[in-house]
């Protein structure tokens, strides 16, 4: 039976899309459709199956979890939305270091949820993309952590800095002092602003090479396994990678000494 469970969820794509759908709460067809693709009747054997299965049940025109259907999927759901993160860029992953990200995070990276992987080309190679920049226009809060030294972010902040955005920066010591000494301006704009802060991080902690969370995106930036920066980025713009991408921000803050 646990076999034969497995493979309902797993061997069918529509299947799997159908009980995620039924997550969120009861479905017509017309609507189970509206999520899926593929034909009415293709979409009604697979519901079938389900219903034969105890996962689903109906209730007049509307299809919903049975309680076991519900248990199945609370721990389901989050190995499928793994799975849909990892695959989907199976090279990038297997050739980033995750090391410097906290255990309890990793388990989450299915809340990364739809990624972008941005690959910058000779001429851009040290420009932030432009997903972030933009978003770092409108943004009313920044959550930002730079282990390389990034051309455009005494820039960048400086002006968050005189539009009050509210904002936290950490940076490693190296990356702090060369902001100190050689860009001495948009360094003092950082520091008299209300709403800035400047944080260095502990020199003991692995380090991802870059985070930004912003209201609207999470940008992540990884070391290969050689420990290589690649400038390749990860970019998503769901709510729950914004989440994780806090986390992750609120892991290295805790782990940082506040300048100012």
């Amino acid at each position: 039976m646990k076999a034969e469970l497995i493979s309902t969820v797993f061997l069918s794509e529509k299947r799997k899309n159908t009980l995620i759908t039924l997550m969120e709460g009861p479905a017509t067809i017309d609507e189970i459709k509206d999520s899926l693709t593929g034909t009415t009747s293709a979409i009604m054997a697979q519901v079938k199956i389900l219903l034969e299965q105890g996962l689903i049940e109906q209730e007049e025109d509307e299809y919903r979890l049975t309680s076991v259907g519900r248990i199945i999927m609370k721990r389901i759901k989050p190995l499928i939305e793994t799975l849909n993160v990892l695959e989907e860029n199976k090279d990038y992953w297997h050739s980033k270091d995750l090391s410097a990200v906290p255990e309890f995070l990793l388990d989450r990276i299915g809340e990364f949820g739809n990624v972008m992987i941005h690959e910058p080309d000779l001429n851009h190679l040290f420009e932030p993309p432009k997903d972030l920049l933009t978003s770092l226009k409108k943004t009313k809060s920044a959550s930002t952590f730079y282990s390389y030294f990034c051309p455009s972010c005494p820039c960048n902040y400086s002006e968050l800095a005189k539009k009050e955005v509210s904002y936290d920066l950490i940076l490693t010591k190296p990356v702090y002092e060369r902001l100190r000494d050689e860009y001495t301006e948009q360094h003092n704009a950082m520091m008299e602003s209300r709403n800035s802060n400047i944080y260095i991080c502990n020199d003991n902690i692995l380090k991802v090479g870059a985070l930004s969370v912003t209201d609207d995106l999470m940008l992540i930036a990884f070391f290969n396994k050689d420990g290589v920066f690649d400038h390749k980025k990860v970019i998503c713009f769901d709510e729950s990678a914004r989440k994780w991408g806090k986390d992750l921000f609120l892991h290295y803050k805790q782990n940082s000494e506040k300048i100012k």
